[in-house]
């Protein structure tokens, strides 16, 4: 039996008349020597800024403004256009001699309120899409 051997599973037996020696243990320790002087120093690299994205695409700013007040003006006209309706079915339902003129003039008012209905409809169809574009979604 061999009891000088250096496997880190069997001991070493100190013998008198010789050095002991050390287990391999597998670790290869860190020499300074190896290291190279050139990889010591780091490289500056130049930093990675992106500007942000409406200065890179002021184009596309413009066109998602311009789209909002697309959006607002339309319905603005709608908010004007329906409300003349609405006065004059309002007044026309005042000055109703008859019954059948006073539901003409309430027809007329649910026709208006279908019609902002589908106003409000498409805006908000409008205003989601808007978003969706925009990531806001």
């Amino acid at each position: 039996m061999d009891l000088m051997s250096t496997h880190p599973w069997q001991p070493v037996l100190d013998l008198p008349g010789q050095s002991p020696r050390s287990r391999a243990s597998g670790i290869t320790l860190w020499r300074p020597e190896i290291v190279l002087p050139g990889a010591a120093s780091t490289a500056v690299r130049a930093s990675r800024v992106v500007v942000a994205e409406p200065a890179l695409r002021p184009e596309a700013v413009r066109a998602q403004v311009e789209a909002t007040q697309s959006l607002l003006f339309s319905v603005a006209e709608a908010q004007l256009v329906l409300g003349i309706r609405a006065g004059t079915a309002d007044t026309r339902a005042a000055l109703a001699g008859s019954p059948g003129e006073r539901v003409a003039a309430v027809m007329e008012t649910y026709r208006i309120h279908a019609e902002l209905d589908n106003v409000l409809r498409e805006t908000l169809l409008r205003a989601g899409a808007l978003l969706e574009e925009r990531g806001l979604r």
